[in-house]
C-alpha cells in the first residue's frame, strides 16, 4: 500500500511540474514582437577608416570601389582652424538594397521614393574631432562600376530628421543659408563622377515620378510596430521603409517586392515576402512564418 501511495505521489508531482513548466512558457506571448536594433547592429555595413597623408595617392579606392580625392587644405575645424596632414577619412559604402536596409538608410526624400545609385557617407576627422569642408570647397567622388546608369541624376544629401535619415537636394534644408553652386554629377555608362559640396551622406539620385497611394498591412499580435517592412521596386533601384504597417506614399502601379521580418519575444525570427503591383488604397495581410536569421539575410540579398 505504501508503495502504491509513493508511486501515486510521484505521478502527481511529475504532472504538477509539467503544468508549471507549461504555464511559464505560456507567459511568453508567442505573437509579441521585440525591437530589432541588435539585428541591425550585428549585420550593418561597416564604417571604413583611412589615414590620409601628404604622400598618399589620389584617389583613395575604398573597399567596394568608391574613389575619393581629398586634401587637408579643403577642411577646417568648426569655427575655423587649419587642418594638417595626417587626418582620417571615415567611409560607409551602401551599393546593394540589402546594405541600405541594414543601415536603415532607405532612398526616400520627405516621404517620396528616390531612384538611387548608391549611398555613401564620407566624413573627415583630425585627432578624433570631425572637420568640415571650407566654404567654397568641394571634394571629388566617383562611384564603383554599376550594372547601369541613368541620366538626370542630382546630388542628394542625407541628414538627420527627427532621429531618422532624410534625403534632400537642397543643402540649405540642414545647413541654413547654404548656397550650393558646387555640386555636380557627370554620368558615364558605368559610374557617376561627382563633386559633393558637403561631407556626410551623399547619393546620385532623382525623385521617381509617381502618383502615390496608401498601403495598410495587417498582422495579429502585439507590438507589431517592431515588425520591419521594406519595399523595393522592379523598374528602378530604390527602397522605402513602411513604418507601423502603413504608408501613404507608395507609387501607384509599380511592381514591388515587399519583405517583412521580425523577432518574437520567444526569439523566433519570422518573415513574409510578397510580390505585387501596387493598386489604389491597398490592404494586405502579412503571413509571418518562422525562419532563421540567415533566411532573412538571404532574402534581403535577393532584393
Amino acid at each position: 500500500m505504501k508503495k502504491q501511495i509513493l508511486v501515486l505521489a510521484g505521478c502527481l508531482l511529475a504532472l504538477l511540474t509539467t503544468v508549471l513548466i507549461s504555464c511559464r512558457k505560456d507567459r511568453v506571448p508567442q505573437d509579441d514582437y521585440k525591437d530589432m536594433d541588435s539585428f541591425y547592429s550585428n549585420h550593418e555595413e561597416e564604417e571604413q577608416e583611412y589615414t590620409i597623408d601628404s604622400t598618399g595617392n589620389c584617389p583613395l579606392v575604398c573597399k567596394k570601389g568608391t574613389k575619393i580625392c581629398v586634401g587637408a587644405d579643403m577642411f577646417e575645424f568648426t569655427g575655423g582652424g587649419a587642418v594638417t596632414y595626417p587626418f582620417q577619412l571615415k567611409v560607409i559604402e551602401l551599393y546593394s538594397i540589402k546594405d541600405m536596409i541594414l543601415r536603415r538608410i532607405p532612398s526616400v526624400a520627405s516621404g517620396n521614393v528616390l531612384e538611387t545609385s548608391a549611398e555613401i557617407r564620407v566624413r573627415a576627422f583630425k585627432n578624433g574631432t570631425e572637420v568640415f569642408l571650407k566654404p567654397g570647397r568641394k571634394y571629388w567622388l566617383e562611384t564603383a562600376a554599376l550594372p547601369s546608369t541613368t541620366t538626370n541624376m542630382q546630388s542628394y544629401y542625407g541628414y538627420d530628421s527627427g532621429g531618422k535619415n532624410n534625403w534632400t537636394s537642397n543643402i540649405s534644408d540642414f545647413i541654413p543659408g547654404f548656397n550650393d553652386t558646387l555640386s555636380s554629377i557627370v554620368t558615364s555608362s558605368a559610374y557617376y563622377t561627382t563633386t559633393p559640396a558637403t561631407t556626410g551622406w551623399f547619393s546620385a539620385a532623382k525623385l521617381f515620378p509617381a502618383t502615390n497611394t496608401s498601403l495598410t498591412l495587417t498582422v495579429p499580435g502585439t507590438n507589431t510596430q517592431n515588425i520591419q517592412v521594406y519595399v523595393s521596386f522592379g523598374n528602378f533601384k530604390g527602397v522605402m521603409r513602411i513604418e507601423n504597417l502603413a504608408t501613404t506614399t507608395l507609387p501607384l502601379g509599380e511592381q514591388v517586392k515587399l519583405i517583412a521580418f521580425g523577432q518574437k519575444q520567444n526569439n523566433d525570427f519570422v518573415m513574409d515576402q510578397q510580390t505585387f503591383t501596387v493598386s489604389a488604397n491597398q490592404q494586405l495581410p502579412l503571413n509571418m512564418q518562422v525562419v532563421t536569421e540567415n533566411d532573412i539575410l538571404n532574402a534581403l540579398a535577393a532584393l
